[in-house]
């Protein structure tokens, strides 16, 4: 299984997405956050302001909020970090992230990957750190974009669905994640492409997926597919089946 929080610091390294975003939020206007944060929303999915000038970090409290979010359980507006639903997602990922930025007080790029309120998320983040007064030694401020690159809601419920699939069901969806079509999938384990079909739908069905290529995302998060081993599997249990006879 993946671990619940994976977190790297690209550090100074923007990338293209926070090319323009930067020198925008850098110049984001405290007093007036509401229109500041739209400005910000030209470079990002979601962004918001949060108050850092309290000593309990779960204490620091959102001052502006803007974009959607689809934290699956997390889209009801909170007020400050500790009412957040997932406690651990907040101490691991949020809470780190800002000390972080308020350490080197300067702006850092984060890639997360993480499983929070049931549902696997991967952004990548920039965190700013601002100061009211601009001779003051402590940020006040922080503001934060992201950047969303994929997001699967309700993940411990469809991978325990995951793992009562049928082998053959499983060894179509894994092949399937390796890129073959319906009709090499067939071929290469010699059966027809209408039964393949069939494993794939009966497959999309138990998962509660729409497509194959969303079963395929929910079973490589959940690494429950390993198409060579169960190939391997498959291709064992015919032999002893041909022996038996």
């Amino acid at each position: 299984m993946l671990p619940k929080v994976r977190l790297e610091s690209a550090g100074d390294d923007v990338g293209p997405e926070f090319a323009r975003a930067l020198p925008v939020a850098q110049m984001f206007d405290v007093a007036h956050p509401v229109e500041s944060l739209q400005e910000c929303m030209r470079h990002a999915d979601h962004a918001f302001l949060l108050d850092v000038t309290g000593e309990n970090p779960l204490g620091w409290s959102y001052c502006a909020q803007a974009g959607v979010e689809r934290l699956n359980g997390a889209a009801h507006t909170v007020s400050c970090l500790g009412e957040q639903p997932d406690p651990q997602f907040t101490r691991k990922v949020l809470v780190r992230t800002y000390a972080e930025v308020l350490a080197i007080d300067r702006a850092v790029v984060h890639r997360v990957a993480a499983l929070a309120n049931d549902t696997f998320l991967a952004y990548r983040k920039l965190t700013v750190p601002l100061h009211k007064r601009p001779c003051s030694a402590r940020a006040s401020h922080i503001l934060t974009l992201t950047h969303l690159e994929f997001a699967l809601p309700q993940i411990r419920a469809r991978t325990e669905a995951a793992l009562a699939l049928a082998p053959r069901e499983r060894l179509c969806l894994a092949l399937a994640a390796t890129g073959l079509v319906s009709k090499q999938i067939a071929a290469e384990i010699s059966i027809s492409e209408k039964t393949v079909e069939l494993h794939l739908a009966r497959a999309r069905h138990k998962i509660g997926a729409q497509t194959t290529t969303q079963a395929v995302a929910i079973g490589l998060i959940s690494a429950l597919l390993g198409a060579e081993q169960l190939l391997r599997l498959d291709k064992d249990k015919e032999t002893r089946t041909s022996s038996d006879e």
